[in-house]
């Protein structure tokens, strides 16, 4: 799920392809960033084979507005923090934007005082989704940022350099916080999400070219999981079919993108509107693009059907993920993802009727978890038999209804580390039940992977899974071992560590 980082308000200076704007931001130069990982936990999302969307979009509506834009991917280009404040400088930029989830925000923070530190009249701006949840705190925690952007920032951007370009007050803007005289000043209140149909096509040709490319038809979703951040909203904004059709077609031809299923739609619930995505699927064999593309896209099982899946299978999609987070069914009630385990199982049957391979996303670790629910969800998983089961260990992620939880210490919830690096769902470690520790989770978590594997017989895809999960293999493992080695400590020197720690 994507937030695009760093709205137009009514009334806003922007216009499209206007003169008169483009004179007055034409001196300003902007560099936006993605920092490199704290470490490679998730290779996927820490070396990705796809360049950051968000650069894209943004860089899309600044170009469109005349201004002068530099993207800098460094999780794609495999970049060191050396080598990310190189090209920052050498692009000459007055305002340097970067895009961050929870677990990115200390590594964006670390290359933003960097940058203050080598060029202190460059200004630095932080957007996306964990400023979004908590703005002010953040921008108290981390003082290297001198201005935060709320909400969806395609149309902010643009205003942004227009009232810094023209030295105007930043009230003007809306969704902006700043640091003024040493105090955090600004109105965090979002602007009103800008209308995608809009909005230019995403500037791929800004950034090298990936192996596949995650492209968004729509975002918003209008379920209340306790658990998501839901950056984009629940209004649910639609491109137009044509204009997803063309951005296809622009990949395919200026970027020949290899992945053997190279496009990947972001949306939230792709079938949110399944006769869109009928008529969508319909647009994509009338163009022949299912010769040439192979996709993949998520999706909630109030919305999808055989029908519906026959037509995705027809029109190219080679896998559809299912958001099933538990198969106990009182813990699936209190998440309000508006599903039940029924409904699950038709879903899943229907995908298995088509023969279309399924990816299953589950949480363990919600409100309440039990080491017999957890597992009851893994021996639901095993009934099913995904191609790829996907078990995430619940992060209370700021702005949600568990983080919340989890500060009042309900739902069973403990703390076990506030540092955002840990803010992962698979490697990272900020939660555990009162009941059931971090470890039981973790080891419960690592069962469920290979049960699905063993019980169905999936030798071989369970040797292919290892191998290519092995850095997060190791990773456990390595916890693992730490903690212990952490246990065996004597009680005097583990207070010893505590006391060197704090």
């Amino acid at each position: 799920m994507m937030n695009y980082g760093i709205g137009c308000r009514p009334g806003c200076t922007f216009h499209r392809g206007s003169s008169a704007f483009r004179t007055r931001v034409r001196e300003m130069k902007v560099c936006l960033v993605n920092p490199p990982p704290h470490r490679i936990q998730e290779p996927m999302y820490d070396t990705p084979l796809f360049v950051r969307p968000a650069l894209a979009c943004l860089g899309a509506t600044l170009r469109e507005a005349g201004i002068d834009c530099v993207l800098v991917d460094a999780k794609f280009e495999r970049l060191s923090e050396q080598q990310v404040l190189d090209r920052v400088q050498a692009s000459g930029a007055a305002l340097v934007g970067f895009t961050a989830f929870t677990n990115e925000i200390q590594p964006a923070a670390r290359i933003a005082r960097a940058v203050k530190d080598r060029e202190p009249r460059m200004r630095t701006a932080i957007g996306g989704v964990h400023v979004t949840a908590i703005p002010r705190r953040t921008m108290l925690e981390f003082p290297q940022f001198d201005i935060a952007c709320i909400g969806q920032g395609d149309r902010t951007i643009v205003e942004l350099v227009a009232a810094l370009d023209g030295n105007r007050s930043l009230d003007t803007v809306a969704g902006l916080m700043w640091r003024e005289d040493e105090e955090v000043k600004g109105n965090p209140k979002e602007a009103p999400p800008p209308s995608l149909r809009d909005l230019p096509m995403p500037a791929w040709d800004l950034l090298p070219a990936g192996a596949r490319y995650h492209l968004m038809t729509a975002r918003g979703c209008p379920y209340n999981c306790n658990f998501c951040q839901n950056p984009n909203g629940r209004i649910v904004q639609r491109r137009t079919i044509e204009q997803v059709i063309a951005e296809c077609e622009r990949v395919l031809s200026s970027f020949a993108p290899k992945d053997p299923i190279n496009i990947w739609f972001d949306d939230e619930i792709f079938t949110v509107d399944m006769k869109r995505t009928h008529a969508l699927c319909d647009a994509i064999l009338a163009a022949g693009l299912q010769k040439r593309i192979g996709w993949w896209a998520q999706t909630h099982v109030n919305v999808i059907d055989e029908p519906l899946l026959r037509k995705m299978k027809e029109a190219g999609c080679k896998r559809v993920g299912f958001g099933l987070e538990s198969a106990d069914e009182s813990v699936l009630r209190g998440t309000g993802k508006g599903s039940t385990i029924e409904r699950a199982r038709a879903a899943c049957r229907a995908a298995e009727r088509v023969g279309m391979p399924l990816e299953t996303f589950f949480i363990l670790g919600h409100p309440g978890e039990t080491a017999a629910s957890a597992r009851n969800t893994i021996d639901f998983a095993v009934r099913i038999n995904p191609e790829i089961p996907i078990f995430g260990i619940m992060v209370p992620y700021p702005g949600t209804h568990v983080a919340e939880m989890a500060e009042r210490g309900e739902g069973g919830y403990r703390f076990i580390s506030r540092d955002w690096n840990d803010y992962n769902k698979q490697i990272g470690g900020a939660l555990e039940f009162e009941h059931l520790s971090r470890f039981q989770l973790e080891w419960i978590q690592t069962a469920g992977y290979l049960k699905v594997f063993w019980a169905n017989a999936r030798y071989a895809d369970l040797a292919r899974f290892i191998w290519t999960y092995r850095r997060q293999g190791f990773t456990v493992l390595r916890k693992w071992g730490d903690g212990m080695a952490a246990a065996m400590l004597p009680s005097a020197a583990r207070r010893r560590g505590d006391r060197c720690t704090n």
